[in-house]
């Protein structure tokens, strides 16, 4: 069966980063992936490159940071189920152009919003 995607948050900011967006290799359009936390939060995973004796990149998948917890509530049921989700890169703002309000990366989830609906409860019986 073919799942129909669409833009669930066709832009939403990626809170707490843990990296520097400017060293980071990091574009607009690159995939990235999302997991739950025992804690509830939904983390952004992306592949980034690193650097290995401060010479030689390499890439190697990393936390970027969580997303709202409006966000974790909404999309955590479909993360639980392994639902398809297409996670990508929709806006960077690295550290020599942000100004005071610091660097920003934003990602745009297409999912089937069948999924993320929330079932109704079953009557008793």
């Amino acid at each position: 069966m073919i799942e129909t995607l669409h833009p669930v948050l066709p832009k939403t900011p990626v809170l707490g980063l843990r990296l520097h967006v400017g060293r980071s290799g990091l574009c607009i359009g690159d995939p990235a992936s999302l997991r739950l936390t025992e804690t509830g939060e939904v983390t952004l995973l992306a592949e980034v490159t690193r650097r290995y004796l401060g010479l030689f990149p390499y890439r190697q998948e990393a936390a970027l940071g969580h997303l709202g917890p409006v966000v974790a509530r909404i999309l955590a049921p479909a993360i639980r189920q392994g639902a398809p989700m297409r996670v990508r890169i929709v806006g960077l703002t690295p550290e020599h152009l942000c100004g005071s309000q610091g660097p920003e990366v934003y990602v745009s989830i297409w999912a089937d919003p069948l999924v993320l609906r929330p079932l109704p409860p079953r009557p008793l019986q």
